[in-house]
Formats: structure tokens, sequence, C-alpha cells
């Protein structure tokens, strides 16, 4: 079978590859999905079953010598591709690599042609890039991806499933996705051949410690193939508990490894790497070519390397610590918790640990009146306390006993304190908290005054919001010292009751979208302000508007487009002007640099690449080398295509409205995106010479053309005309303005062709006057022509003085013959025959009697 474009993913093939499979095959519909290995039991069964609805190759049925791009998933090692492997390791290939384990690119595919996300399953990702392209799926492929989500993230309960993966899985089910399929192809019950190898594991499980962290293993050798090891890893791992478990099994030649981890201590990737394998540091397995003596030799010696020292108190506690001596007062005592958002507080004397009093016993005490009371007669003397080398298990032992907060001692003296946030955050299971204080701008802001009227508003009545900014390009332009009068606020809580607030301090009013969250304060002369709640955004189906979910500003500034529009001000009013620069915006700003916030920034919104260009041409930006590959990566694997949007239109209209614009069509150029907008479109030095002179020469005439429409113009100028006006309408350009540009480039060269330097100017004006003015204007800037100087100059503004009436008065009826009259007459005054009034009456009898 001929292919130029191949899908394809790793031998043992689990459910989110297959279903990487699927959604890649969406995103490349001349691609052809194979299969280049066995499929783990369930996901044969599930295949057996919508074999013809799926229509996927064996791969030894491929012409590998036809292979022109190879699209892989859920791998970046060629080893694992099977009969595909030469085809990755061919240079002549062009390879595209979906992954989401952590590691280095594959050398085999290019940096810029390997896109690693952090969801939990890689059908997350591609899921997401199904959603925001708006691209249909079946429900049988809807279940396939739930699948194949659901395998990989634990039904969700594994500690790197992610925020994503639960919308995806949502997603799935909106479009489809079978939930008694899910249980049946989940929870696969076990044969006899599998039980009975189970039981051999378990009788020959021993266990290994390893930096605290008991890891069993169990190795036999197998006089049969029985397929799905992985799913028995997890029956051990249900049966016993354990938090680390390798298994071996030597049959048919190889040894199958199938790794497991549930504690931060053990990479189950870094033991199946030992092997020759890979995957998640939960879950990984490998295939190893020799014997089961060898290879549980080689897993045992490289198994201290996949070890993780285990974190200590020292590197998560809060230093220095709050502390109160045990004569502080109560009051004071009660002010420092409430200050810093804290549960209770250490009680230390001479650096050393005396006791620890609760919030809720400070509480109390105000409430009787003893304010003024010292600590000490409230305080607990059992506080838990740890040395710095404290593993993070010993802390977690001692919190969950009771304890609010663990004292951290050096020497018997309080050098920090560990919390259950502290816990959590080390084992990434707690958001950071935002920056603070961060850098102030306070003057900036002053700067605008026609806005201190909105911020002074903001700040009165934000007390009860979690959160209020100042967000977009408004923070963008504070710091570049650029003029904007845009207000765009996000805030951390009810938008539309912050608007509403908002409008009665500016007597103004409101206009509320409850679906997302968002109002438009309406004020003063024809002043507003965009009032949103921060929030993350998830497409529910193709062509749907995005479902709207609350979220922090760090995640609303997070789904940006470039770090120099991730920028908030605070306008809260003990915070006001702290400037909220997660992802170093201002710094990038400072180095004129655009830079992407995450690897699929591009493919989610491939727009986004005509925006950077945009920027680039407006501020003397440019993209870091990093944000410059995953550009080209984006576009050189067609997922711009010949895209036939609304949006592209108005990235392209933007792109061209930016004044001088020779950076843009060149870099349009470098990057390819001319020839991925349409084939013939030419954007070189020609083409912005070209512009320029049309610009020159609509300003010199004074015509009202906009920018936008000669630079489309300029660009599509080699387009054949029947391509022209299918573009365009394809690009939803407005009729008026899609027949004006294809008029253009159609008609202008022939008006070249037609109009000789002694051309009458009735001949030029009716040439001339049907395309006007853009396709005079067009072939003015192909070739200097005196004819058409003089119809812009003159020619296309004479109009007769005499009209149908003073025809009628003459003694001439109504009929087609008044306009071939005047018609007669015009051409006349045109050529210089005619002069004024008298001479158009008396011409005009002459024709009459005629």
């Amino acid at each position: 079978m001929r292919a130029e474009t191949v899908i394809a993913t790793h031998g043992n093939t689990d459910f989110d590859a297959f279903a990487a499979m699927l959604a890649a095959r969406r995103l490349y519909p001349d691609g052809v999905a194979c299969l280049a290995g066995s499929l783990n039991r369930n996901v044969r069964e599930f295949y057996r079953l919508h074999a013809d609805e799926l229509e996927l190759v064996d791969a030894a049925r491929l012409e590998l010598d036809a292979i022109r791009r190879l699209i892989v998933v859920e791998t970046s090692h060629a080893s694992r591709l099977g009969e595909l492997e030469p085809v990755a390791l061919d240079p002549a290939v062009e390879k595209i690599v979906f992954d989401h384990h952590a590691g280095d690119p594959p050398e085999w595919a290019g940096p810029e042609h390997a896109f690693v996300s952090d969801d939990g399953a890689l059908t997350t990702t591609l899921v997401g890039i199904l959603a925001e392209r708006e691209i249909a799926v079946s429900p049988l492929e809807a279940t396939a991806f739930a699948l194949g989500i659901h395998e990989d993230t634990g039904s969700l309960t594994y500690p790197t499933s992610t925020q994503r993966d639960a919308e995806a899985l949502a997603w799935c089910l909106r479009h489809g996705a079978r939930q008694e399929a899910l249980d049946e192809f989940l929870h696969s019950p076990l044969n006899a051949d599998e039980r009975e190898l189970l039981g051999a594991l378990l009788d020959e499980l021993r266990p290994h410690e390893l930096a605290g962290v008991e890891v069993l293993l169990a190795g036999v050798s197998w006089p049969k193939y029985v397929d799905g090891v992985s799913n028995l890893a997890h029956k051990v791992v249900d049966l016993t508990d354990t938090k680390a478990l390798v298994l071996l099994v030597e049959m048919d030649g190889r040894v199958f490894c199938v790794t497991r981890s549930r504690t931060p201590e053990l990479d189950a990737a870094a033991v199946a790497a030992t092997l020759g394998g890979g995957g998640h540091t939960q879950a990984a397995s490998a295939i190893f070519k020799g014997g089961l003596e060898e290879a549980r030799r080689l897993l045992l010696d490289g198994l201290a390397d996949a070890v993780r020292e285990p974190l200590t108190a020292a590197q998560i506690m809060s230093s220095p610590a709050r502390t109160v001596s045990p004569d502080e007062n109560v009051a004071r005592a009660l002010v420092t918790c409430q200050r810093y958002g804290q549960s209770g507080i250490l009680v230390v004397q001479d650096d050393r640990l005396v006791g620890v009093v609760g919030r809720e016993d400070l509480d109390r005490a105000v409430a009787h009146g003893l304010s003024h009371a010292p600590v000490k007669g409230l305080m607990s003397t059992q506080a838990a306390s740890c040395e710095e080398g404290a593993p993070i298990a010993e802390l977690q032992r001692l919190l969950s006993a009771g304890s609010e907060r663990v004292a951290v001692l050096r020497d018997d003296r309080v050098v920090g304190v560990v919390t259950r946030s502290d816990v959590l955050r080390a084992l990434g299971q707690h958001a950071a908290p935002a920056e603070r204080p961060g850098p102030m701008l306070i003057d900036e802001l002053a700067q605008l005054e026609r806005l201190q009227p909105v911020f002074e508003a903001v700040a009165a009545v934000s007390e009860p919001f979690e959160g209020v900014y100042l967000v977009g390009g408004t923070v963008r332009d504070i710091l570049l010292g650029e003029r904007s009068f845009d207000v765009d606020i996000a805030v951390e809580g009810d938008a539309i009751a912050l608007a509403q607030a908002l409008a009665d301090v500016l007597g103004g009013r409101v206009r509320p979208h409850e679906k997302f969250g968002t109002a438009v304060v309406l004020y003063g002369r024809d002043e507003r302000v965009d009032v949103v709640t921060a929030r993350t955004e998830f497409y529910d189906a193709p062509a749907a508007l995005p479902t709207v979910e609350h979220a922090s500003i760090r995640e609303d500034l997070f789904r940006r487009d470039f770090t120099i529009n991730a920028m908030a001000v605070s306008l809260k009013g003990e915070d006001l002007g702290r400037l909220v620069d997660p992802f170093r915006g201002r710094r990038d700003l400072e180095a004129k640099t655009l830079r992407v916030l995450h690897n699929l920034s591009f493919i989610d919104d491939p727009t986004r690449i005509f925006r950077a260009i945009r920027y680039e041409n407006r501020y003397g930006f440019r993209m870091d080398e990093h944000t410059l590959r995953l550009a080209r990566g984006t576009i050189e694997m067609g997922l711009i295509g010949d895209l036939s949007s609304a949006r592209l239109r108005d990235e392209l209209v933007a792109l061209l409205e930016e004044g001088e614009v020779e950076h843009s069509i060149l870099r349009l150029a470098e990057l390819g995106a001319d020839h991925t907008i349409h084939p013939h479109l030419v954007a070189d030095q020609e083409t912005v010479e070209f512009l320029r002179r049309l610009t020159e020469l609509r300003d010199r005439y004074g015509l009202a053309i906009p920018s936008w429409r000669l630079g489309l113009a300029a660009l599509a100028r080699r387009l054949p005309p029947d391509e022209v006006y299918d573009w365009l309408q394809r690009l939803k350009v407005r009729r008026r303005d899609a027949e004006a540009i294809a008029g253009a480039v159609t008609v202008g060269p022939r008006l070249v062709e037609r109009l000789g330097e002694d051309a009458e100017p009735a001949d030029v004006v009716a040439l001339a006057d049907p395309y006007a003015p853009d396709a005079p204007l067009f072939a003015l800037a192909l070739a200097d022509l005196p004819p058409l100087h003089a119809y812009f100059e003159r020619l296309r503004d004479v109009r007769l003085e005499v009209s149908g009436s003073d025809l009628a008065e003459l003694g001439l009826a109504e009929s087609p013959r008044v306009g071939e009259v005047l018609a007669e007459l015009r051409r006349r005054k045109l050529n210089g025959e005619l002069d004024g009034r008298d001479s158009e009456l008396a011409a005009a009898r002459e024709l009459i009697a005629q």
C-alpha cells in the first residue's frame, strides 16, 4: 500500500497510544494510521470489534519507500516503531512527534518538530487541539479517546493527571463516548493463562529496600506468551498495596518488564530505561532482548540511579519561621496570624521552641476579654518538631497525627516551619501562591490621567473580591510607555457583581454576559470598561463558543498568547499597582523578545503566528529561537493549512494595517506562512516594493482604499484569476472588498495591455471606471502610464453639465437613446471636444437631429 503520510506509535500499543493515533488522523486527514507491533489485549479486543469503522493498516502492508512524512505519537524512541524504525531514521522523511513523556526531544525528528506536553495522557493534548480547531469526531472515536485518557491517568487518580485531562474526558462524553464501553474495556477479567501467571508472580515477589522505599520485584520465565502483563501489574499493586513494583516475565525469547511507582522517591520510567524502555514516573515498560537473569542483574544494578533522594524538611520549610515569644500578648499574636493567613503560630524563647498556639484559641481568648493576656497562658507545650534532614514521609506522619505545623530544628534552635501547604506543594498537589509583593507600578498608573476615575472606583469596590487586575495589552503598553485607552479588568470572583458595583460608582450602566461571566461597564461619553472573570476555556463542541471555568489570575494569564501579554496589575486598594508577572513578560519586553507560554501555543491557535509577526513589526521585537522553531514547526506540520476562517482574515487585515509592513511581508515568506495561506501567494521583496508603489499612488491621489486591501492585492497578484475570488470567499472577505481585490489582480494587468501612452481619454475612462479605483491603481503601479495618471488627476471627475431633463426639453423622448446621447456627449467632453454647457447643448441638438 502506498501512503505519503503515515501515523504510527509504539508496539505493545495501549489505549492512550491507540487513541492518540486516531486523534492525529483527524489533524492529518491525508494520513494513514498504522499498527507497527502488537496491541495490548483490551485494545486488541476493542479494535477487533470496530476494525471496519476504524480502518487501520498493518505496517507490513506499507511501501516504506513511498512515505514522505511520519507522524509519531506517544513515543520519542525510534526503536519502538518496529518496521517503521528505518523510516524514522531516514533524514529524507519529514518527522513530527507528539509525546507527553519527559525527556529531550528525539534527534531523529528535530526539536522544532517535537511537541511534548505535560498532560497525564497524550490523548488529552490532541483532544485539546481538536476542540480548539473545532474538528468533529465520531462517537466511536470519542469512546476511544476516553479509554486512552482513563487508562493513562488511572481514571484521573494518578498524580500526573491534570485539569486538562478532566476537561478532555468531559469533551469526549459530550461527543458521544459510551460509558458501558469504558467499563467493559478498562476492567477486563483475567483469563485462565493470566490467572496462572499472576499466581506465579505473587509467589516470586521479593522486597528490596531503596532510600527508605520498599520495592517489590518478581521475575519468572514462562513457557508460553501471555498478553497483558501491564494489567497483571495493576492487580499486584491492588493486592499488595505496594508503593513500588517491578515485574519481569521472560517469554517468546524476550523479557517483558513492567514498572509501577506510587512514591516520588522512585521513578518508574528510569527503572524501565535500564532495559531500554520508558514511560511515566508512575508507570513504564520495556522489552529486553535477552535472558531473565541478565535483565534482573541490569535492573538491580540500575535501581539506585532510578531513586530520587527524598525531600527533606530543610528543602520544603518556610524560613525564617514566624514566631511569637511566650510573653507576647494575645491580640498581637492574633494580628500576626491574620496578617499572614496562618491557623496558628510557634512560640519561641531565645530561638528555642517552647510551644505552639492555634488561631482558634487566640480568637476565643479575645472574645473572653483576654486580649492583653500573655500567649504562654494559652499555648500547648506539645509542639511537633523535627530535624532539618527529616524526610517528607516523617513530616506527613507528624501532620497526619494532628499537628498543624512542624517546627524545624538545627541544634535545638528553630530555623523554619513546615505546614500541610508546604508538604502538598512539595508533592505537586498545591498551586504556588501568586507572586508577592512584586514590582509596583503606582507612578505608571498615575500617568494615565483619563483612567484615574476608573482606578479609584475599582479600588473603592474591590474589597469583597479576592483579586482585581488590569490585564492584557494595557499592561504591556504601560510598561512600553505607549498610549493605551483600553481598560480590561480580570477579577478572581464574580465579574458581573464587580461590574455592577463599578457602574454604580461611575454613574454608568452594565451590559452583562452571564454565560461567559463577563460584563461591559458603559459610562461618561462613550467610555467603557471590560470586566471578565479570571478563567480558563474549553470548547464544548465544534463551532460552539467556549465554556468558561473560573481560575486564578495565573491560570488566566497562562491561556494568553505571549509572555508580554501575560502580565497583570493589581487594582485592589491595599495592593494597588502590584505587577503580577509569573512568566517574566517584563524581562522579555526589555529584551524585545516574543516568547510563547508553552510548546503547544501555536498548535492551539495557529493565528498567533501572524500576531507574532505583527508585534515584531510594530515594536521591533523578535521571536526567540524556541518560539521561532515552534512557529516553523507548526507551519511545516500543515496545521495552518489553507485556513479559511474569519480569524485568519482578521489577523491578516491587522498585519497589513500596521503602517510600514516590509518586515511583516518578508517574515511571512521566511517562515513559509505565505504558501500555507495560499500556494500561489507571493511575499517577497518585489511584493514589498509593489505595495509601496500602490500606497504612494493611493496617497498622492487621495483614494479611499484601506491599506489591508492593497496588501492582499499585492500578495495575491500572481494568483490565477479563477482562484482569487474563491480564496477571498474562503477568507470571508466582504463581497464588495473581495470584488475590488479580485478586480485589481485580474483586470489591472489587462488595463496595462490595452492602454498605450496615446490612448484617448474617453477610452481610458471607459476601461477604468467599472473597476475603479483598485484596478486602475493596480495597473498604474505595474506600469507608469500617463493616461492613468490623467485618469486619477482629472478624468475620473469629469461630469456633464447637461442632463436627461435637458434632452427632454430638446425634444428627445424617454428611451435608450437618452443614455446613448449622454454617453457620446461625455466621450466628446473627455476628449476635449466640448468645453461648457452651451457646447454640450449644441452637440446634443446635433445628435438628436441625427
